[in-house]
């Protein structure tokens, strides 16, 4: 009986014990978790965390007003931009349907009316919204190109002769020097030249860019005749000639030699290019052997996931880019390239980057009158493969070298960059930077996808192509060039953004430029009114006067 009675007294006593310690541990755990503090990388910004108030409003932990100011104000460099897009993804906001439907068909009418059936537009990718860091919701608006409806047809690859390569006018198809020469003679001084005139002096330009990268195969056919070995004078190229001739444009089969040399990975003395490609290549495939098959361990596997997922959607409308070799390809490359840069580990967007790199030396190795965006790779020996893969991923790291402030934490680059876009465009087209401060309109909103991806979601990828030939050659081509590109690819459109009337419209056409059908001529008046921007704010030299034929000489 007392035994009985014992256990019964002593037993809820127990329970009650037991509770308590549980909610002291709880509430100790509650403490500690609340005391741990995030450490910030590169890879991994600071998670935005909402509060939502009593009256329904919601605000970003950033946003919180405190006695001390605002919390987590320092590395906060988006906050301004945060505050003014928090609604962007909000599916509770209501939407104008009325509004929203006249300003899609008004862009869906105009691409109609401008679009090629022919040509080749850059990656669609939309990754799911998260509610992350601000950086995150930058790099999704590089990211988002969604096709717009009804315009599916316009993504062939081969109409009208144009591919995803760009190839430049090659001048007229007989120049007789003699006769040149007699009309350039009858011809009145003041007058302008001619197409003739301007045929010759772009031969003469490919001579001489035929003559500095010591190749002995010419663009145009007629001059095939003429081909002789470098002279030893041209042994050591000069890098500012060089510049200077590939400033217009290079022919497509002098290209992957000049973009080698233009990016410093092939040295301008002919002398050592053989000994330091065979260093550079064996270098980067020691680093594939030794690094690659880490791509599976717990420090890097987020890493390589995340390549993983972004490759497949990377222009998805070009059949070269949905090899699986290709694939396996980029692969390679972004992950040794994130592992040697790990202030900034790979970042949504510079899979792009690496596509110029492999179009142009793939072309290298096919012939002229093959598509290179329809070529199966796995026709070229191993060997060429190699050396492919080896050239894209020192061309593409000696690029991100010049721009790797883009892709660091809080990616200071771009913000400087787009500051001094939004600057210029005070000055420069003053009625249209009114008209989108008046609608609410944000540089940011559509200028990060510019300067995260080099307009690559932009234009096509044979311009882009093209767009490169002229960056490459000019000095901080990346850095600081692209901003006046990006002034005056935007003024190209000013009337066009003037006629819309509200936000929607505004940025629907800025989401969607009609550049479908843009080749060489459209680069070569952007970055022209570019070159005399730059002049104007940076006081640099002036280099873009067309070369003048040799018989307007004497």
């Amino acid at each position: 009986m007392s035994v009985l009675l014992c256990t019964n007294l002593c037993f809820p006593k127990l329970d009650q014990v037991a509770e308590k310690r549980k909610q002291k541990i709880t509430e100790a755990d509650d403490i500690n978790n609340n005391d741990v503090k995030p450490i910030y990388g590169a890879q991994y910004p600071p998670l935005q965390k909402e509060i939502v108030l009593k009256d329904g409003a919601v605000f970003s932990e950033t946003n919180v007003p405190t006695s001390g100011g605002i919390r987590g104000k320092a590395g906060q460099m988006f906050q301004r931009y945060a505050s003014s897009v928090s609604d962007v993804w909000d599916a509770q906001v209501p939407v104008d349907n009325k509004l929203a439907s006249t300003s899609a068909a008004k862009v869906l009418e105009r691409h109609a009316a401008t679009m090629s059936q022919n040509n080749v537009l850059m990656p669609n990718c939309n990754p799911t919204p998260s509610k992350n860091s601000k950086v995150d919701a930058m790099q999704r608006l590089a990211t988002q190109k969604e096709p717009i409806p009804g315009t599916a047809s316009n993504v062939s690859t081969n109409v009208n002769g144009l591919g995803i390569y760009p190839r430049l006018d090659k001048g007229p198809t007989q120049v007789n020097s003699s006769s040149a020469k007699k009309n350039n003679n009858s011809r009145p001084a003041s007058s302008p030249p001619t197409r003739e005139n301007q045929g010759d002096s772009e031969i003469a330009r490919f001579n001489r860019m035929r003559t500095m990268l010591g190749l002995r195969s010419s663009p145009i056919p007629q001059q095939k005749a003429n081909d002789q070995p470098p002279s030893p004078q041209c042994l050591n190229v000069d890098l500012d000639e060089l510049r200077k001739t590939c400033w217009m444009g290079i022919p497509a089969k002098f290209r992957p030699q000049a973009w080698r040399i233009l990016s410093g990975y092939l040295p301008t003395n002919m002398e050592r290019r053989e000994v330091t490609l065979s260093r550079k290549r064996e270098e980067y495939w020691n680093c594939v052997e030794q690094y690659f098959h880490t791509r599976f361990e717990d420090q890097f596997q987020d890493t390589f996931r995340q390549i993983h997922i972004d490759i497949p959607r990377m222009c998805p409308l070009i059949p070269l880019f949905q090899q699986k070799l290709v694939q396996e390809i980029f692969e390679r490359i972004l992950f040794i390239w994130a592992i040697r840069h790990p202030a900034s580990g790979y970042v949504q967007g510079i899979n792009d980057l690496v596509t110029p790199f492999f179009v142009v030396f793939v072309s290298e190795f096919i012939q002229d009158d093959i598509d290179v965006g329809t070529f199966d790779v796995a026709q070229l020996p191993l060997e060429q493969l190699e050396i492919i893969e080896a050239d894209s991923f020192w061309c593409f790291s000696a690029l991100l070298d010049t721009i790797q402030d883009n892709y660091t934490f809080a990616q200071p680059g771009i913000q400087l960059k787009v500051l001094q876009l939004k600057q210029i465009m005070c000055k420069v087209e003053p009625e249209l930077h009114k008209h989108l401060e008046s609608n609410h309109v944000e540089y940011l909103q559509f200028t990060f996808r510019w300067m995260n991806n080099v307009l690559m979601r932009e234009i096509p990828l044979r311009a882009t192509i093209r767009l490169w030939d002229t960056y490459l050659s000019e000095r901080n081509g990346f850095s600081q060039f692209h901003v006046y590109v990006c002034v005056a690819f935007l003024r190209q459109f000013a009337q066009r953004l003037k006629e819309e009337k509200d936000f929607q419209g505004i940025m629907l056409l800025l989401q969607n430029l009609p550049t479908q059908s843009w080749g060489d001529r459209d680069i070569r008046e952007v970055t022209a009114f570019a070159y005399s921007l730059m002049s104007v704010y940076h006081g640099a030299k002036n280099h873009l006067q067309l070369d003048q034929p040799t018989s307007a000489r004497h």
